[in-house]
């Protein structure tokens, strides 16, 4: 069992700096969490805490109920993988493998029978007695990983350890990944700058920002429920409609956007408040608009009028920049295949799903400080 919780978790560095702040969230046994956020948010301090290399400042760790502040780093059970990738160049294959368990004073059976074990997990067994210069870099990657399963740590710490990989071989090494922690039934703490990782690796996503936990959720949950404004601006695209609630009897909240209503999911919010709604921008619908049809809005259409500013071309998707009515600017990101071709000052009406659209209480601090990372 590797269950692993933090409990109010703060790391102060000197006298001011509060990497890490009231950090508190569950790991499951057998689970495969990443950690996510901009640079400086918290990522890498999660992962030392967790290692045992810096201490909290205030709270506390556990691992299956254990408190961890007098556990040593060796005695943690942890295994770690980085991005530049840590094994002897000096030994070979087999030698860096049999390094953990030799260490720790395992007999010569065992390290036979734990190496050959990782070997033939990470698809190894025919190139034991080589050395790392012949290798390929994903073949190194699983050299450090066979170390791990050696050494029989059940929980993995892996700093941004496909980053040094080509996208195809990373793509791959994704899938061998995930596999290789649930066959083994490790429980994985992932760090990474790549969401797109993130989502397709995981079973559950840390959002991180300023040293607090935003928001922990499933891929699907993060991408489509986000629950604040920063996981919803921060994971993958969104633009943010300014707003009031006129109206929220009903299933759909009516929102006024400038002189426009439009419907959006009803999120409990009261009427008369202000709100921002969120869409991704893979989300938006766009229809051309006649001159004639201009000044005429469909009232069976959940739409807003604009004036398209840009067509980007992005490979599979293109990249429409719209100023709507009320002068902001939004982006819709539609496949490159749509039949419909739009060019600079067309008039279009942007469709908004009511069941695609997030709206939250608009922040007291304003949306820039909200989403300031």
């Amino acid at each position: 069992m590797s269950e692993i919780h933090f409990k109010h978790v703060t790391k102060i560095f000197g006298r001011k700096v509060e990497a890490v702040k009231d950090l508190s969230f569950i790991i499951e046994d057998g689970e495969y969490i990443s950690l996510i956020g901009p640079s400086g948010c918290g990522k890498t301090t999660t992962l030392r805490l967790l290692a045992g290399t810096i201490m909290p400042t205030k709270g506390r760790i556990f691992f299956d109920n254990t408190a961890m502040e007098n556990i040593s780093i060796q005695d943690r059970n942890i295994g770690f993988v980085f991005q530049h990738f840590a094994i002897f160049p000096h030994m070979s294959i087999w030698e860096n493998v049999a390094y953990g368990p030799s260490v720790r004073g395992r007999s010569k059976i065992d390290i036979e029978n734990l190496v050959e074990k990782a070997l033939k997990s990470l698809q190894l067994s025919d190139k034991a007695e080589l050395y790392p210069i012949s290798l390929s870099a994903p073949e190194w990657q699983k050299t450090a990983l066979a170390r791990v399963l050696a050494s029989e740590a059940r929980i993995l710490l892996l700093d941004e350890p496909l980053g040094a990989l080509d996208q195809k071989i990373r793509e791959e090494f994704q899938v061998f990944l995930r596999n290789l922690v649930k066959k083994e039934r490790l429980t994985a703490i992932h760090v990474t700058h790549d969401q797109a990782e993130a989502l397709t690796i995981s079973d559950r996503v840390v959002v991180m920002n300023k040293g607090q936990l935003v928001q922990i959720g499933s891929p699907t949950d993060l991408l489509f429920t986000p629950n604040n404004i920063f996981a919803s601006f921060f994971v993958g695209e969104s633009d943010f409609l300014v707003g009031v609630v006129v109206d929220d009897r009903e299933k759909y909240s009516e929102v006024k956007v400038g002189n426009n209503i439009i419907k959006v999911k009803n999120m409990g919010i009261e009427r008369g408040k202000r709100v921002v709604v969120a869409i991704r921008r893979e989300f938006f619908q766009i229809e051309k608009v006649s001159v004639e049809d201009k000044t005429r809005q469909d009232s069976k259409l959940n739409s807003l009028p604009g004036v398209v500013i840009q067509d980007q071309f992005l490979g599979l998707l293109k990249r429409i920049k719209i100023k709507l009515e009320n002068q902001q600017i939004i982006e819709a990101k539609i496949h490159a295949k749509n039949p419909i071709h739009f060019k600079e000052h067309d008039n279009v009406r942007v469709i908004i799903d009511p069941d695609s659209a997030r709206s939250f209480n608009y922040p007291k601090e304003g949306i820039v400080s909200a989403l300031e990372m």
